[in-house]
């Protein structure tokens, strides 16, 4: 097994630096790629909203029975009426 390189306080996936003071700080986490360890920038967390396509770091799967589509990620902009209500009343 080959030893993980480390990048510091760079993104394992995108490069860019996420030490404080560099505006990227807040929201990365601790993450290695297999060959990188180091962060994980918000920009790289992101998933795409499975009904907007839109990129977004926070979203919803599988709330409540099941009103969304088990898989599908969905952003806050796109929950309906119903679906928000059951999201955080959980």
């Amino acid at each position: 097994m080959s030893e993980l390189q480390d990048v510091g306080n760079h993104c394992v996936h995108c490069g860019c630096d996420t030490a404080f003071r560099s505006g990227n700080f807040v929201n990365r986490i601790p993450a290695d790629d297999g060959e990188k360890v180091g962060f994980m920038c918000a920009d790289c967390q992101c998933v795409e909203c499975d009904r907007c396509s839109q990129p977004t770091l926070e979203y919803w799967t599988g709330i409540g029975d099941n009103m969304i589509a088990t898989g599908e990620a969905v952003c806050d902009d796109c929950l309906t009426p119903t679906e928000s209500k059951i999201a955080w009343e959980t």
